[in-house]
Protein backbone atom coordinates (compact mmCIF):
# COMPACT_ATOMS: atom_id res chain seq x y z
CA UNK A 1 0.00 0.00 0.00
CA UNK A 2 1.24 3.50 -1.06
CA UNK A 3 1.89 6.27 1.60
CA UNK A 4 -0.49 8.26 0.19
CA UNK A 5 -3.60 6.29 0.64
CA UNK A 6 -2.88 5.60 4.33
CA UNK A 7 -3.86 8.66 5.33
CA UNK A 8 -7.52 8.01 3.33
CA UNK A 9 -8.24 4.29 5.07
CA UNK A 10 -7.83 6.20 8.49
CA UNK A 11 -9.77 8.55 8.09
CA UNK A 12 -12.74 5.28 6.72
CA UNK A 13 -11.53 3.37 9.96
CA UNK A 14 -12.68 6.74 11.97
CA UNK A 15 -15.55 7.04 10.15
CA UNK A 16 -16.49 3.59 10.64
CA UNK A 17 -16.07 3.71 14.29
CA UNK A 18 -18.02 6.79 14.70
CA UNK A 19 -20.89 4.63 13.05
CA UNK A 20 -20.62 1.95 15.22
CA UNK A 21 -20.80 4.20 18.18
CA UNK A 22 -23.44 6.03 16.98
CA UNK A 23 -25.41 2.67 16.71
CA UNK A 24 -24.56 1.45 20.32
CA UNK A 25 -25.87 4.36 21.28
CA UNK A 26 -28.96 4.03 20.14
CA UNK A 27 -29.46 0.81 21.08
CA UNK A 28 -31.71 0.07 24.66
CA UNK A 29 -29.47 -1.31 27.03
CA UNK A 30 -30.28 -4.76 28.23
CA UNK A 31 -31.17 -5.28 31.38
CA UNK A 32 -29.83 -8.25 33.84
CA UNK A 33 -32.49 -10.11 33.06
CA UNK A 34 -31.95 -10.13 29.33
CA UNK A 35 -35.22 -7.78 29.08
CA UNK A 36 -34.50 -4.10 27.89
CA UNK A 37 -34.89 -0.67 29.81
CA UNK A 38 -35.64 -3.75 33.19
CA UNK A 39 -38.90 -4.61 31.45
CA UNK A 40 -38.56 -8.45 31.71
CA UNK A 41 -40.89 -10.16 28.25
CA UNK A 42 -41.63 -13.14 27.12
CA UNK A 43 -40.75 -15.58 24.43
CA UNK A 44 -42.57 -16.00 21.25
CA UNK A 45 -42.17 -16.59 17.40
CA UNK A 46 -41.59 -14.44 14.78
CA UNK A 47 -41.71 -15.24 11.33
CA UNK A 48 -39.12 -13.59 8.82
CA UNK A 49 -40.55 -11.42 6.63
CA UNK A 50 -39.52 -10.17 3.27
CA UNK A 51 -36.98 -6.96 3.77
CA UNK A 52 -37.00 -7.91 7.62
CA UNK A 53 -33.21 -7.42 9.75
CA UNK A 54 -32.55 -8.45 12.59
CA UNK A 55 -31.68 -5.23 13.97
CA UNK A 56 -35.34 -4.34 12.95
CA UNK A 57 -36.64 -7.25 14.43
CA UNK A 58 -35.17 -6.57 17.60
CA UNK A 59 -36.08 -3.00 18.01
CA UNK A 60 -40.27 -4.46 17.34
CA UNK A 61 -40.04 -6.65 20.07
CA UNK A 62 -38.08 -4.79 22.46
CA UNK A 63 -35.11 -6.80 22.84
CA UNK A 64 -31.06 -6.89 21.01
CA UNK A 65 -29.78 -8.75 18.13
CA UNK A 66 -27.52 -10.68 20.35
CA UNK A 67 -30.33 -12.21 22.53
CA UNK A 68 -32.36 -13.53 19.31
CA UNK A 69 -29.09 -14.35 17.72
CA UNK A 70 -27.82 -16.45 20.71
CA UNK A 71 -31.60 -18.60 21.22
CA UNK A 72 -31.16 -19.08 17.67
CA UNK A 73 -28.12 -20.16 17.05
CA UNK A 74 -27.57 -17.33 14.93
CA UNK A 75 -23.79 -16.89 14.04
CA UNK A 76 -23.67 -13.88 11.40
CA UNK A 77 -26.73 -11.74 12.65
CA UNK A 78 -26.74 -10.19 8.53
CA UNK A 79 -28.05 -13.39 7.43
CA UNK A 80 -31.92 -14.57 7.88
CA UNK A 81 -33.85 -15.93 5.74
CA UNK A 82 -37.74 -15.37 4.12
CA UNK A 83 -40.40 -17.56 6.69
CA UNK A 84 -37.33 -18.11 9.16
CA UNK A 85 -39.15 -18.61 12.53
CA UNK A 86 -36.83 -17.17 15.18
CA UNK A 87 -37.22 -17.73 18.85
CA UNK A 88 -37.79 -13.88 20.22
CA UNK A 89 -36.73 -14.23 23.68
CA UNK A 90 -37.65 -11.06 25.79
CA UNK A 91 -40.65 -9.94 23.73
CA UNK A 92 -42.05 -6.77 25.12
CA UNK A 93 -46.00 -7.82 24.66
CA UNK A 94 -48.48 -6.01 22.11
CA UNK A 95 -45.16 -4.30 20.13
CA UNK A 96 -46.96 -2.92 17.19
CA UNK A 97 -45.90 -4.30 13.65
CA UNK A 98 -44.79 -7.65 14.88
CA UNK A 99 -45.59 -10.96 12.92
CA UNK A 100 -46.45 -13.63 15.70
CA UNK A 101 -47.36 -17.18 15.13
CA UNK A 102 -50.05 -18.46 17.50
CA UNK A 103 -51.17 -21.95 18.11
CA UNK A 104 -55.08 -21.88 18.26
CA UNK A 105 -55.86 -23.67 22.09
CA UNK A 106 -59.18 -24.40 23.52
CA UNK A 107 -61.32 -21.35 23.67
CA UNK A 108 -60.04 -19.24 20.93
CA UNK A 109 -62.23 -17.19 19.39
CA UNK A 110 -61.70 -14.59 16.92
CA UNK A 111 -62.61 -12.22 19.64
CA UNK A 112 -60.40 -12.97 21.89
CA UNK A 113 -57.32 -13.21 19.59
CA UNK A 114 -58.32 -9.68 18.39
CA UNK A 115 -58.37 -8.24 21.80
CA UNK A 116 -55.54 -10.18 22.83
CA UNK A 117 -53.08 -9.29 19.96
CA UNK A 118 -54.83 -5.72 19.42
CA UNK A 119 -55.61 -6.98 15.42
CA UNK A 120 -58.77 -7.21 13.51
CA UNK A 121 -60.70 -9.73 12.40
CA UNK A 122 -60.17 -8.42 8.70
CA UNK A 123 -56.36 -8.67 9.08
CA UNK A 124 -56.84 -12.60 11.08
CA UNK A 125 -59.62 -13.66 8.45
CA UNK A 126 -57.18 -12.50 5.48
CA UNK A 127 -53.84 -14.07 6.29
CA UNK A 128 -55.08 -17.27 7.39
CA UNK A 129 -57.62 -17.93 5.14
CA UNK A 130 -60.51 -18.01 7.31
CA UNK A 131 -63.74 -18.00 5.56
CA UNK A 132 -65.61 -19.57 8.90
CA UNK A 133 -64.73 -18.13 12.06
CA UNK A 134 -66.48 -20.65 14.04
CA UNK A 135 -63.98 -23.14 12.38
CA UNK A 136 -61.08 -22.69 14.19
CA UNK A 137 -58.85 -25.98 14.78
CA UNK A 138 -57.13 -26.90 18.17
CA UNK A 139 -53.42 -27.07 16.96
CA UNK A 140 -54.08 -24.95 13.76
CA UNK A 141 -51.43 -22.22 13.39
CA UNK A 142 -52.24 -18.52 12.86
CA UNK A 143 -50.08 -16.49 11.35
CA UNK A 144 -51.18 -12.45 13.39
CA UNK A 145 -50.33 -8.88 12.79
CA UNK A 146 -49.86 -7.79 15.79
CA UNK A 147 -50.82 -4.21 16.24
CA UNK A 148 -53.05 -4.15 13.29
CA UNK A 149 -56.17 -2.24 14.77
CA UNK A 150 -54.07 0.93 15.25
CA UNK A 151 -53.11 2.31 19.02
CA UNK A 152 -53.32 0.06 21.64
CA UNK A 153 -56.27 -0.75 22.92
CA UNK A 154 -57.92 -1.92 26.32
CA UNK A 155 -56.78 -5.72 27.13
CA UNK A 156 -59.31 -7.73 28.65
CA UNK A 157 -58.15 -9.82 31.63
CA UNK A 158 -61.21 -12.57 31.11
CA UNK A 159 -64.71 -13.29 29.66
CA UNK A 160 -68.06 -13.03 31.32
CA UNK A 161 -71.26 -14.15 30.58
CA UNK A 162 -74.31 -11.94 32.10
CA UNK A 163 -76.62 -14.08 34.71
CA UNK A 164 -80.29 -13.22 34.39
CA UNK A 165 -80.46 -10.41 37.34
CA UNK A 166 -77.20 -8.93 36.51
CA UNK A 167 -75.80 -5.18 35.34
CA UNK A 168 -72.55 -3.64 34.98
CA UNK A 169 -72.65 -2.48 38.63
CA UNK A 170 -73.18 -5.39 39.81
CA UNK A 171 -70.35 -7.48 38.20
CA UNK A 172 -67.94 -5.03 38.91
CA UNK A 173 -68.96 -5.60 42.24
CA UNK A 174 -68.58 -9.23 41.68
CA UNK A 175 -65.22 -8.52 40.26
CA UNK A 176 -63.72 -5.74 42.55
CA UNK A 177 -63.01 -4.20 39.33
CA UNK A 178 -64.46 -0.20 38.56
CA UNK A 179 -67.33 0.00 36.24
CA UNK A 180 -65.21 3.06 34.89
CA UNK A 181 -62.76 0.08 33.92
CA UNK A 182 -65.71 -1.97 32.49
CA UNK A 183 -66.74 0.51 30.14
CA UNK A 184 -63.28 1.16 28.40
CA UNK A 185 -62.54 -2.35 28.17
CA UNK A 186 -66.13 -3.15 26.22
CA UNK A 187 -66.02 0.35 24.36
CA UNK A 188 -69.40 1.80 26.20
CA UNK A 189 -69.72 5.26 26.79
CA UNK A 190 -71.84 4.74 29.62
CA UNK A 191 -73.37 1.84 31.85
CA UNK A 192 -75.52 0.55 29.04
CA UNK A 193 -78.49 -1.98 30.07
CA UNK A 194 -76.89 -5.76 29.31
CA UNK A 195 -78.89 -8.98 28.81
CA UNK A 196 -78.49 -12.11 30.05
CA UNK A 197 -75.39 -14.36 28.14
CA UNK A 198 -74.19 -11.23 26.84
CA UNK A 199 -70.55 -11.48 26.93
CA UNK A 200 -68.72 -8.63 28.72
CA UNK A 201 -65.18 -8.61 28.98
CA UNK A 202 -63.66 -8.29 32.36
CA UNK A 203 -60.55 -5.61 32.88
CA UNK A 204 -56.89 -6.91 32.78
CA UNK A 205 -53.33 -6.44 31.43
CA UNK A 206 -50.86 -7.03 28.43
CA UNK A 207 -50.06 -10.81 27.75
CA UNK A 208 -53.24 -12.25 29.55
CA UNK A 209 -54.21 -15.59 28.25
CA UNK A 210 -57.92 -14.79 27.05
CA UNK A 211 -60.28 -17.55 26.07
CA UNK A 212 -64.07 -17.99 25.41
CA UNK A 213 -65.89 -21.07 26.62
CA UNK A 214 -69.67 -21.60 27.20
CA UNK A 215 -70.28 -21.95 31.13
CA UNK A 216 -69.81 -23.59 33.75
CA UNK A 217 -66.56 -24.26 31.52
CA UNK A 218 -63.65 -22.56 32.84
CA UNK A 219 -60.52 -23.01 30.98
CA UNK A 220 -59.67 -25.94 28.97
CA UNK A 221 -55.95 -26.94 27.82
CA UNK A 222 -55.10 -29.71 25.14
CA UNK A 223 -51.64 -31.23 25.34
CA UNK A 224 -49.63 -31.75 23.20
CA UNK A 225 -50.73 -29.49 20.44
CA UNK A 226 -51.45 -30.60 18.32
CA UNK A 227 -52.21 -34.09 19.19
CA UNK A 228 -49.92 -36.73 17.08
CA UNK A 229 -50.26 -39.63 15.88
CA UNK A 230 -49.38 -42.77 18.53
CA UNK A 231 -49.16 -40.25 21.32
CA UNK A 232 -51.42 -39.63 24.57
CA UNK A 233 -53.38 -36.36 24.60
CA UNK A 234 -53.97 -34.89 27.97
CA UNK A 235 -57.05 -33.01 28.46
CA UNK A 236 -57.26 -30.61 31.49
CA UNK A 237 -60.68 -28.78 32.52
CA UNK A 238 -61.30 -26.44 34.93
CA UNK A 239 -65.11 -25.80 35.37
CA UNK A 240 -66.90 -23.51 37.86
CA UNK A 241 -68.65 -25.63 40.97
CA UNK A 242 -69.25 -28.68 40.75
CA UNK A 243 -69.89 -30.96 37.77
CA UNK A 244 -70.31 -33.87 35.84
CA UNK A 245 -68.20 -34.37 32.88
CA UNK A 246 -68.57 -36.87 30.06
CA UNK A 247 -67.02 -36.85 26.51
CA UNK A 248 -66.40 -38.68 23.28
CA UNK A 249 -63.26 -38.69 21.14
CA UNK A 250 -63.89 -39.37 17.01
CA UNK A 251 -66.92 -40.82 18.54
CA UNK A 252 -65.91 -43.21 21.17
CA UNK A 253 -66.59 -42.66 24.62
CA UNK A 254 -63.32 -41.12 26.62
CA UNK A 255 -63.49 -41.80 31.00
CA UNK A 256 -62.95 -38.01 32.44
CA UNK A 257 -61.58 -38.45 35.93
CA UNK A 258 -62.61 -35.60 38.41
CA UNK A 259 -61.02 -33.75 41.50
CA UNK A 260 -63.24 -30.91 42.57
CA UNK A 261 -63.62 -28.75 39.93
CA UNK A 262 -60.71 -30.00 37.90
CA UNK A 263 -61.81 -32.32 35.13
CA UNK A 264 -58.81 -34.86 33.44
CA UNK A 265 -59.11 -37.53 30.46
CA UNK A 266 -56.16 -38.98 29.35
CA UNK A 267 -56.88 -40.09 25.77
CA UNK A 268 -54.51 -42.43 23.61
CA UNK A 269 -54.58 -41.92 19.63
CA UNK A 270 -53.77 -45.03 17.65
CA UNK A 271 -50.30 -45.22 15.55
CA UNK A 272 -52.69 -45.75 12.37
CA UNK A 273 -55.16 -43.16 12.57
CA UNK A 274 -54.88 -40.50 9.57
CA UNK A 275 -53.84 -36.91 10.06
CA UNK A 276 -56.42 -34.75 10.17
CA UNK A 277 -58.76 -32.98 12.10
CA UNK A 278 -61.00 -34.97 14.57
CA UNK A 279 -63.86 -34.01 17.04
CA UNK A 280 -63.64 -33.86 20.94
CA UNK A 281 -67.21 -33.40 22.75
CA UNK A 282 -67.24 -32.95 26.58
CA UNK A 283 -70.51 -32.26 28.22
CA UNK A 284 -70.72 -30.98 32.03
CA UNK A 285 -74.06 -32.07 33.70
CA UNK A 286 -74.30 -29.12 36.84
CA UNK A 287 -76.27 -30.45 39.80
CA UNK A 288 -79.23 -28.93 39.02
CA UNK A 289 -79.59 -31.04 35.83
CA UNK A 290 -78.32 -28.58 33.79
CA UNK A 291 -75.89 -29.55 30.39
CA UNK A 292 -73.77 -28.01 28.75
CA UNK A 293 -71.47 -29.28 25.37
CA UNK A 294 -68.55 -27.98 24.50
CA UNK A 295 -67.26 -29.07 20.86
CA UNK A 296 -63.66 -28.85 20.15
CA UNK A 297 -61.62 -29.72 16.81
CA UNK A 298 -58.77 -31.17 16.87
CA UNK A 299 -55.56 -31.12 14.42
CA UNK A 300 -53.57 -34.94 14.22
CA UNK A 301 -50.19 -34.76 12.81
CA UNK A 302 -48.13 -37.39 11.42
CA UNK A 303 -45.63 -38.87 14.16
CA UNK A 304 -43.32 -39.91 11.70
CA UNK A 305 -42.37 -43.40 12.49
CA UNK A 306 -40.65 -45.59 10.34
CA UNK A 307 -40.30 -49.17 8.93
CA UNK A 308 -38.19 -51.97 10.08
CA UNK A 309 -37.92 -55.96 8.88
CA UNK A 310 -38.11 -58.59 11.65
CA UNK A 311 -36.31 -62.10 10.75
CA UNK A 312 -37.62 -64.81 13.04
CA UNK A 313 -35.73 -68.32 13.70
CA UNK A 314 -37.56 -71.42 11.93
CA UNK A 315 -38.73 -72.38 15.41
CA UNK A 316 -40.46 -69.43 16.10
CA UNK A 317 -42.43 -69.37 12.97
CA UNK A 318 -45.23 -71.00 14.49
CA UNK A 319 -45.90 -67.54 17.09
CA UNK A 320 -47.05 -65.70 14.12
CA UNK A 321 -49.30 -68.19 13.08
CA UNK A 322 -53.13 -66.39 14.53
CA UNK A 323 -54.04 -69.30 16.46
CA UNK A 324 -50.99 -69.01 18.36
CA UNK A 325 -51.61 -64.37 18.56
CA UNK A 326 -54.94 -63.65 18.65
CA UNK A 327 -56.46 -65.43 21.65
CA UNK A 328 -53.01 -63.94 23.54
CA UNK A 329 -53.51 -60.66 21.85
CA UNK A 330 -57.28 -60.49 23.00
CA UNK A 331 -56.31 -61.81 26.79
CA UNK A 332 -54.17 -58.43 26.69
CA UNK A 333 -56.49 -56.09 25.00
CA UNK A 334 -59.22 -56.90 27.33
CA UNK A 335 -56.75 -56.39 30.75
CA UNK A 336 -55.13 -53.17 29.65
CA UNK A 337 -58.26 -51.80 28.24
CA UNK A 338 -59.76 -51.12 31.78
CA UNK A 339 -60.26 -48.11 33.95
CA UNK A 340 -59.66 -47.76 37.48
CA UNK A 341 -60.78 -44.41 39.32
CA UNK A 342 -57.68 -44.22 41.82
CA UNK A 343 -54.83 -42.91 40.42
CA UNK A 344 -51.27 -44.19 41.47
CA UNK A 345 -48.72 -42.21 39.09
CA UNK A 346 -47.80 -38.80 39.51
CA UNK A 347 -45.95 -36.75 37.29
CA UNK A 348 -42.79 -37.76 35.08
CA UNK A 349 -42.20 -42.25 34.96
CA UNK A 350 -38.94 -42.99 35.22
CA UNK A 351 -37.38 -45.96 32.87
CA UNK A 352 -38.17 -49.78 33.27
CA UNK A 353 -34.13 -50.45 32.47
CA UNK A 354 -30.74 -48.93 32.27
CA UNK A 355 -30.19 -51.13 29.14
CA UNK A 356 -30.20 -49.14 25.75
CA UNK A 357 -33.06 -48.53 23.41
CA UNK A 358 -33.09 -50.89 20.81
CA UNK A 359 -35.99 -50.16 19.12
CA UNK A 360 -38.40 -46.87 19.00
CA UNK A 361 -41.96 -47.24 19.61
CA UNK A 362 -44.14 -47.03 16.04
CA UNK A 363 -42.28 -48.45 13.60
CA UNK A 364 -44.33 -50.28 10.94
CA UNK A 365 -43.08 -54.40 11.03
CA UNK A 366 -42.71 -56.80 8.72
CA UNK A 367 -41.34 -60.50 9.82
CA UNK A 368 -39.46 -62.34 7.84
CA UNK A 369 -39.28 -60.12 4.51
CA UNK A 370 -43.62 -60.32 4.28
CA UNK A 371 -46.12 -57.40 4.76
CA UNK A 372 -45.87 -54.53 6.55
CA UNK A 373 -48.88 -54.93 8.96
CA UNK A 374 -48.28 -54.18 11.86
CA UNK A 375 -46.55 -51.72 14.18
CA UNK A 376 -43.90 -51.99 17.09
CA UNK A 377 -46.01 -51.08 20.27
CA UNK A 378 -43.24 -50.66 22.62
CA UNK A 379 -39.92 -49.80 23.79
CA UNK A 380 -37.29 -52.01 23.45
CA UNK A 381 -34.00 -51.78 25.62
CA UNK A 382 -31.30 -54.12 25.26
CA UNK A 383 -29.88 -55.42 28.47
CA UNK A 384 -27.72 -58.88 29.15
CA UNK A 385 -29.82 -61.28 30.71
CA UNK A 386 -31.07 -61.10 34.09
CA UNK A 387 -30.75 -57.24 34.41
CA UNK A 388 -33.16 -55.59 36.71
CA UNK A 389 -36.43 -54.69 35.00
CA UNK A 390 -38.57 -51.51 37.07
CA UNK A 391 -41.27 -50.35 38.20
CA UNK A 392 -41.66 -46.76 36.41
CA UNK A 393 -44.78 -46.07 38.40
CA UNK A 394 -46.92 -46.99 41.41
CA UNK A 395 -49.34 -48.85 40.10
CA UNK A 396 -51.16 -52.66 41.30
CA UNK A 397 -50.00 -56.08 39.22
CA UNK A 398 -52.99 -57.47 37.08
CA UNK A 399 -51.25 -59.85 35.60
CA UNK A 400 -48.01 -62.19 35.71
CA UNK A 401 -47.92 -64.95 33.56
CA UNK A 402 -45.84 -66.89 31.07
CA UNK A 403 -47.28 -66.46 27.34
CA UNK A 404 -45.93 -68.04 23.55
CA UNK A 405 -45.47 -64.64 22.26
CA UNK A 406 -44.57 -62.51 25.43
CA UNK A 407 -42.94 -64.60 27.02
CA UNK A 408 -42.63 -63.92 30.90
CA UNK A 409 -45.13 -61.09 30.91
CA UNK A 410 -45.99 -58.76 33.31
CA UNK A 411 -49.01 -55.66 33.56
CA UNK A 412 -49.11 -52.74 35.90
CA UNK A 413 -52.78 -51.04 36.40
CA UNK A 414 -51.62 -47.20 37.20
CA UNK A 415 -55.04 -45.51 37.01
CA UNK A 416 -57.21 -43.98 35.00
CA UNK A 417 -56.87 -46.63 31.98
CA UNK A 418 -53.18 -45.93 32.64
CA UNK A 419 -51.40 -49.59 31.92
CA UNK A 420 -47.70 -50.76 31.37
CA UNK A 421 -46.57 -54.25 30.13
CA UNK A 422 -42.92 -56.14 30.40
CA UNK A 423 -42.29 -58.83 28.11
CA UNK A 424 -40.05 -61.61 27.36
CA UNK A 425 -38.90 -61.15 31.05
CA UNK A 426 -36.10 -64.64 32.56
CA UNK A 427 -38.13 -63.86 35.81
CA UNK A 428 -40.81 -62.46 37.34
CA UNK A 429 -40.65 -61.12 41.04
CA UNK A 430 -44.49 -59.80 41.88
CA UNK A 431 -47.57 -61.53 41.62
CA UNK A 432 -51.32 -60.59 40.61
CA UNK A 433 -52.89 -57.98 43.23
CA UNK A 434 -49.01 -56.79 44.44
CA UNK A 435 -49.11 -53.08 44.73
CA UNK A 436 -45.55 -52.22 43.66
CA UNK A 437 -43.60 -48.62 44.05
CA UNK A 438 -41.78 -46.29 41.65
CA UNK A 439 -38.19 -47.65 40.97
CA UNK A 440 -39.10 -51.54 42.77
CA UNK A 441 -37.58 -54.54 41.06
CA UNK A 442 -40.43 -56.53 39.70
CA UNK A 443 -38.38 -58.86 37.01
CA UNK A 444 -35.26 -59.11 34.99
CA UNK A 445 -34.37 -59.00 31.61
CA UNK A 446 -34.93 -62.27 29.18
CA UNK A 447 -35.82 -63.20 25.60
CA UNK A 448 -38.54 -65.36 26.49
CA UNK A 449 -41.59 -65.90 23.89
CA UNK A 450 -41.64 -64.27 20.07
CA UNK A 451 -37.91 -63.09 20.64
CA UNK A 452 -34.44 -62.77 18.96
CA UNK A 453 -32.30 -61.74 21.66
CA UNK A 454 -32.39 -60.89 25.96
CA UNK A 455 -33.92 -57.64 25.77
CA UNK A 456 -37.05 -55.96 27.62
CA UNK A 457 -39.98 -54.85 25.67
CA UNK A 458 -41.96 -51.89 27.38
CA UNK A 459 -46.21 -51.45 26.50
CA UNK A 460 -48.28 -48.79 27.20
CA UNK A 461 -52.09 -48.95 26.62
CA UNK A 462 -54.33 -45.97 27.69
CA UNK A 463 -57.88 -46.11 27.29
CA UNK A 464 -57.54 -49.12 25.26
CA UNK A 465 -54.93 -47.94 22.68
CA UNK A 466 -51.34 -48.33 22.80
CA UNK A 467 -48.92 -45.35 23.03
CA UNK A 468 -45.68 -44.47 22.41
CA UNK A 469 -44.74 -45.29 26.56
CA UNK A 470 -41.62 -43.34 26.19
CA UNK A 471 -43.58 -39.41 25.82
CA UNK A 472 -44.25 -40.20 29.59
CA UNK A 473 -40.65 -40.21 30.84
CA UNK A 474 -40.83 -36.62 29.02
CA UNK A 475 -44.17 -35.35 29.49
CA UNK A 476 -45.48 -35.05 33.32
CA UNK A 477 -49.28 -36.57 33.43
CA UNK A 478 -51.95 -35.30 34.13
Amino acid sequence: MSSTTRPRVRRLIGVALLIGLAFFAVMPAAAQDGGVNGTPGETTIHVVQRGETLFGIAMQYGTTVEAIAETNGITDPRYIAVGQRLLVPNAQAHTPGAIVWHTVSPGDTLPTLTHAYNTTVESLAAANYITNPARLVIGQELTISQGAAGSAQAVPGGLHHVQPGENLYRIALNYRVSVNALLVVNGFSSPVPVFPGQRIWLPGSDGTALTELPPPFVACTVSPNPAIQGKTISLHVTTAGPAVLSGTFMNSPIHVAAEGSQHYALIGVHVFTASGVYPLALTAAAPDGTQTTLTLRLKLVDGGYGTEDILLAAEQEDLLNPTVTEPEWERIATIMSGFSEQRHFDGLMGLPSTGAITSGFGTQRAYNEGELNTFHSGTDFGGAPNSPVLAPAAGIVVMADTLPVRGNATIIDHGWGVYTGYWHQTAIYVSEGDIVMPGQEIGTVGSTGRSTGPHLHWEMWVGGVQVDPMQWVQQSFP
